[in-house]
């Protein structure tokens, strides 16, 4: 199987936890160059988006949501889903609210922080938006523990590239109250993650993504 990937991609992240945790052997790539006009990539995955998974016939998979599912189904004899129907549906409930909701309200910020001229009432709301939601998320974890309690499992690989993309925020825009004690599980997770080998390589790979990023975007300057 073959993975093409970005480091710093959140959602090829949530793949790569998935990958290393069941000891896969898929080959991580990056996608050529010319990946958002290519069309052979197109070929790939319709939506020329990051993650694919193509697998060993030729077959590909696209959707982080989609693959991690696949490799559970597929390889389960690493698991990363919790033994009752129970803590199933709670660990797919705490991915929804990381899904649509803290991610959905994360990515606009980079945006309005990059522009030129930043609109301080559309940050404003952006960040007040993004408060309501980590407060939810925040409600839903325990203070240094995994997303369920004693081991990783499918919301891990969630909330890690969650958490590194909050990290990433609180760096890109210099502004520390995003992240701060009024998240007292969010701001413990980050210290369980990078414990943790497969989730710690991966906020690692995130890491260095996002250098080589911020010094793409100087050398550019």
């Amino acid at each position: 199987m073959k993975l093409f990937s970005l480091a710093l991609s959140p959602y090829a992240a949530r793949v790569r936890i998935a990958i290393h945790a069941k000891g896969l052997p898929v080959e991580i790539v990056s996608p050529p160059a010319d990946w958002r006009t290519s069309a052979e990539f197109r070929k790939l995955n319709p939506l020329v988006r990051i993650p694919v998974l193509v697998l060993d016939d030729g077959t590909p998979l696209a959707e982080s949501g989609v693959i991690v599912e696949y490799l559970e189904d597929a390889h389960p004899e690493v698991s990363l889903r919790p033994r009752t129907a129970k803590a199933l549906a709670r660990t797919r409930f705490i991915t929804q609210v990381a899904e649509q909701y803290v991610m959905g309200a994360i990515m606009p910020l980079f945006g309005l922080f990059d522009a030129k001229t930043p609109d301080e009432p559309a940050i404003k709301a952006q960040l007040a938006k993004l408060d309501g939601t980590l407060k939810q998320l925040d409600g839903l974890l325990r203070p240094g523990a995994y997303a369920m309690g004693d081991r990783l499992t499918t919301a891990d690989t969630w909330l890690t590239p969650l958490r590194y993309m909050l990290e990433g925020l609180v760096s890109f825009s210099g502004r520390k109250e995003i992240l701060d004690e009024r998240y007292p599980a969010i701001l413990a997770y980050a210290d369980v993650v990078r414990r943790d080998p497969h989730a710690g390589r991966v906020w690692n790979e995130m890491d260095e993504g996002y250098k080589q990023f911020m010094a793409s975007r100087t050398a550019k300057a």
